[in-house]
C-alpha cells in the first residue's frame, strides 16, 4: 500500500515539475510589451527606439540573452510593431499631426538578432495582441482560436520555421478588469468586421480583425484603451465604406426607364454579392440583383430596371448581401422623383406646342412683310 501512494506522489510530482506554466522563470524571456501603434498604423511615441537598442530592456533580451536552455514567449503583435519600425515610419502626435521616426536602422539590428538568437529555442506564442486569455476564452472562444492561429502564422513565415502556441493559457498574464462597457465595446467592432468576412476574404480585414484583440491587452493603461477604441471605431467604418451602394436622387420621367445604381468595392480583392432593393411604398416596382462580381479596388454601375405604378415620390432601400442573402453592409437609401406622364398626354403637348410654335413664326412673317409694305 506505502508502493502505491509512493508512486502516485512520483507521478504527480513529475507533472508538476515539467508543467509549462511551473517552467523555471529565469529561462522564459517574454517579448511582450503594450500596443506601440494605433490600428491604423502610427506609432505613439519613438519610445520603442530606445527600449529596442542593445543598451535598452528590449534589446538586453536579445543582445545578451539569458543562458541555455530558455523559452521565448512572444506576442506577435510587438514583432509586427518592431518590422513596420523597420522601413520609414511615421509617428502621430496628439494634435494629429504626423512626424518622421527615427529608429529604423535600430529595428533591423533588433529584428536580425532576434532571429539569430532563437534559432535554436523554443517559443511560445500568445494569443495576437496579448488579450486577456481568461476574458476572451470565456466570451469569444472562437476568436481566441484565430487570435492563436494568425499569431502563429505571422511569426513562422517571419523566422522561417515551426513555433507553439501557448493554447492552455499557461504563460498568459490575467490582470484585466472585465467590464461590461470594455466588452461591449469590443463585441460590436467585432462583429461588424466579422460581418463583412461572410462576402469579403481581405488581408487587410483579417489584419483588422486581428488588431482588435489589443483592446483586451491587461498591459495598458485605462487612457491609452480609450484612445484605441477611439481608433478601432474610426477603422471598423472604414471598413464598413470599403463596401457599400452610393446613396442618390433620381428624376425618373418614363413607366418604364433603367435605374443607374453605383457599388463601390474599395478593397483588395473582388468581391461577389447580392444587390437587395426594397421599396418603402407601392409606387414602383424593381428587383434585387443576385451574383455581382465587383473586382478588387473598383466603382462599377449598374442599371436595374424600374417599373413606375404612380406619379409621387419614392425611396428604394440598398443593401449588399453575401451569396446567402445574410446582410453586410448598411442601407443606402434610392430617393426618386417620378414625374411620369402618359404618353397621350404628352403626344397632345407637343402637338400643341408644335401648332403654338407654328402660329408664332406666321404672326412674325405677316409682320415683316407689312413693314416692308
Amino acid at each position: 500500500m506505502k508502493r502505491f501512494w509512493l508512486l502516485i506522489i512520483f507521478i504527480l510530482g513529475s507533472q508538476f515539475a515539467f508543467s509549462p506554466a511551473n517552467a523555471t522563470t529565469s529561462n522564459v524571456v517574454r517579448l511582450v510589451t503594450e500596443p506601440n501603434r494605433n490600428l491604423s498604423g502610427f506609432f505613439y511615441s519613438d519610445d520603442l527606439v530606445t527600449r529596442l537598442a542593445p543598451t535598452g530592456d528590449l534589446g538586453k533580451l536579445v543582445f545578451n540573452p539569458s543562458i541555455r536552455p530558455r523559452t521565448w514567449v512572444v506576442d506577435v503583435a510587438f514583432i509586427e510593431d518592431v518590422i513596420a519600425m523597420s522601413t520609414e515610419y511615421k509617428i502621430g502626435l496628439p494634435g494629429g499631426e504626423r512626424i518622421d521616426g527615427t529608429g529604423s536602422t535600430v529595428a533591423v539590428n533588433w529584428l536580425n538578432q532576434f532571429k539569430f538568437i532563437t534559432v535554436n529555442d523554443p517559443i511560445i506564442v500568445l494569443p495576437y495582441g496579448n488579450p486577456d486569455f481568461r476574458v476572451v476564452k470565456r466570451y469569444a472562444p472562437g476568436e481566441l482560436n484565430f487570435y492563436y492561429a494568425g499569431a502563429s502564422q505571422k511569426l513562422s513565415e517571419f523566422l522561417g520555421r515551426s513555433v507553439r502556441s501557448d493554447r492552455y493559457g499557461f504563460y498568459s498574464v490575467s490582470k484585466l478588469k472585465d467590464t461590461y462597457a470594455l466588452r461591449s465595446k469590443y463585441s460590436e467592432i467585432r462583429r461588424s468586421i466579422t460581418q463583412i468576412e461572410q462576402a469579403v476574404d481581405a488581408p487587410e480585414l483579417r489584419d483588422l480583425r486581428l488588431q482588435i484583440s489589443r483592446l483586451l491587452n491587461p498591459q495598458i493603461t485605462n487612457e491609452l484603451r480609450a484612445r484605441l477604441i477611439k481608433n478601432a471605431y474610426r477603422e471598423e467604418k472604414l471598413a464598413n465604406r470599403s463596401l457599400k451602394v452610393i446613396s442618390g436622387r433620381y428624376r425618373i420621367t418614363s413607366s418604364s426607364s433603367k435605374l443607374p445604381i453605383t457599388l463601390v468595392n474599395d478593397f483588395s480583392v473582388p468581391v461577389k454579392v447580392n444587390l437587395k432593393l426594397t421599396p418603402r411604398n407601392s409606387r414602383v416596382q424593381i428587383e434585387s440583383v443576385k451574383g455581382i462580381s465587383l473586382p478588387a479596388e473598383s466603382r462599377i454601375q449598374l442599371a436595374v430596371e424600374l417599373d413606375v405604378i404612380t406619379p409621387g415620390t419614392a425611396t428604394v432601400g440598398a443593401q449588399l448581401t453575401d451569396l446567402k442573402g445574410n446582410p453586410i453592409t448598411k442601407k443606402s437609401n434610392l430617393f426618386l422623383n417620378l414625374s411620369v406622364v402618359d404618353s397621350r398626354v404628352a403626344w397632345f403637348t407637343s402637338s400643341a406646342a408644335i401648332i403654338l410654335f407654328l402660329a408664332a413664326t406666321a404672326q412674325t412673317v405677316r409682320r415683316i412683310r407689312r413693314s416692308r409694305k
